[in-house]
């Protein structure tokens, strides 16, 4: 009993766990949208309650080993511990603690019990089961009258589930005052229900790993860069295909055989409809999760290979079918983050206009001739600038990602812009700050100072990190200088603000 309370909360604790993980992957991070976000909720309380469900099949296979006398006291824990606020189940433990109270011979204590059932909340077979179990009391305590009233609805209720003995039978033993054989018969008539707890656990863990593959891969913010990391994809939708389908073509043959039961089919035109009916209800199912992998599979465009790796990142070439190459790192076995991939925002953009607008002022020419200059001078900078352009804001994302890990500075948010000459530079966040006793508008900016050699010899870029006040009252001051390696982009603060 105290196991299955230890069990529960070893249950509980980790869905609870994981539910403030994803929260905080969430709100801290950009990695995947809200569609996703939801999705590893779903997928964490389909486990918990799958899990939980399973425990409790399993309990119930346990007690129905038990002797009499040992289950009618679990049944009388559950009764009293847990379940007596919820009517329905409430209902059923007293049930099998009457049940076993008969079989224990204590038909006082059962005829008890038998009286704290609300009947209402029970199906047809329970009934039968409960009026069975009030003649058997009522034989027992030579209640006449409780015995003609239970008979006659006991008689009157149909149920083809269990095997009660006949009424001739039933009457013979009532008119002998057999309660041994009709305790007997009790056994014969109610058997246990077969408890599965293994195929719960089973189709728990592929639904909620189902739902979490899905939602990871079709709710990732690509646009940030990110993408899921094609060995785990690959792997998981072969798991997640035949899983899903597997558990499609059980479902469905099940529910075939347990309507043609439940509706007493037999052969005909009435078995080939349901036939017909099941069989389109699965081939539609299939068609869906076929196409759903089908378009997992197509997303991954080439072949991951891990290229190197440092204390904290692992980094990955991913050689597209088409020829091209991409370049991600990550520090998991799930995601992993574009190093090659530029997102420019809207800020970029407002930004080039008004250079392109201040340019056109003061040469008085057209907006149509400062735009063609404007691109000219771009076009410039990346044919002929001493850097490339590509890898210097690829090496300003790592610094803003390193600042991120640090939580160096608030606000942040990341974004490319170029001043007058074309120079690209980023801006890392904007905020506000008390200064002189003033509050000041403060904005943190990245700049490339040149392609400089760390200590061991690497080839890296230099970006400054400066600290500008775009309300021009103050100076632009100095914050810091970082080292970022050309091939790894791993991140080096250099820890100084001076020249």
């Amino acid at each position: 009993m105290g196991r299955s309370d230890k069990a529960k909360w070893l249950i509980v604790v980790p869905a609870m766990l994981g539910i403030v993980f994803v929260t905080y992957v969430e709100h801290t991070t950009d990695i995947w949208g809200f569609g996703a976000f939801i999705c590893q909720l779903i997928a964490i309380l389909e486990l918990a309650y799958g899990l939980r469900i399973a425990m409790l099949a399993q309990n119930r296979k346990k007690s129905y080993q038990l002797a009499p006398e040992e289950r009618h006291d679990y049944a009388q824990y559950l009764y009293e511990k847990q379940y007596r606020r919820y009517p329905v189940v409430a209902n059923q433990m007293l049930l099998v603690m009457a049940q076993m109270s008969v079989l224990l011979d204590n038909y006082e204590q059962a005829a008890k019990e038998l009286s704290d059932i609300h009947i209402d909340k029970f199906n047809p077979t329970q009934l039968k089961l409960y009026y069975y179990l009030k003649v058997v009391t009522a034989v027992a305590t030579g209640d006449t009258t409780g015995i003609q009233e239970s008979q006659m609805r006991y008689e009157g209720i149909p149920d083809s589930k269990c095997v009660y003995p006949s009424e001739a039978v039933l009457a013979m033993w009532i008119e002998q005052r057999d309660t041994v054989q009709i305790a007997e018969a009790l056994k014969k008539a109610v058997p246990d229900k077969k408890e599965h707890p293994m195929r719960i656990g089973i189709i728990t863990v592929i639904l909620a790993y189902s739902t979490f593959f899905y939602g990871l891969w079709y709710g990732i913010n690509r646009d940030m860069g990110y993408e899921v990391r094609y060995h785990f994809a690959e792997i998981s939708i072969v798991v997640v295909g035949i899983g899903l389908a597997v558990l499609i073509i059980w479902g469905i043959v099940s529910l075939y055989i347990h309507n043609c039961q439940e509706l007493a089919v037999q052969s005909g035109k009435s078995r080939v409809a349901l036939i017909i009916i099941y069989g389109a209800a699965a081939i539609f199912a299939l068609l869906i999760l076929g196409m759903s992998s089908l378009s997992v599979v197509l997303g991954m465009d080439g072949i991951e290979t891990v290229t190197d790796h440092d204390s904290k990142y692992t980094y990955i070439t991913v050689q597209e079918d088409y020829g091209g190459e991409r370049r991600y790192r990550t520090n998991n076995p799930f995601v992993m983050q574009s190093m090659d991939s530029l997102w420019l925002s809207s800020d970029t953009t407002d930004a080039d206009e008004n250079n392109e607008e201040s340019l056109d002022t003061n040469t008085g020419n057209s907006s149509e001739t400062e735009d063609s200059q404007s691109e000219d001078t771009v076009e410039d900078y990346e044919m002929e600038g001493q850097h490339d352009g590509l890898m210097i804001q690829n090496a300003m994302l790592a610094v803003y990602n390193y600042l991120q890990e640090q939580n160096t500075l608030q606000n942040m948010a990341f974004s490319y812009t170029a001043n007058a000459k074309g120079e690209v530079y980023a801006i890392v966040s904007e905020m506000q700050e008390i200064k002189d006793g003033n509050t000041v508008n403060v904005r943190y900016c990245l700049y490339d100072n040149g392609s400089k050699t760390d200590a061991d010899g690497n080839s890296c870029e230099e970006l400054v990190l400066e600290k500008v006040f775009p309300d021009g009252n103050y100076e632009t001051e100095l914050v810091d200088f970082y080292l970022v390696n050309a091939d790894t982009m791993q991140v080096t603060d250099e820890q100084k603000n001076t020249w």
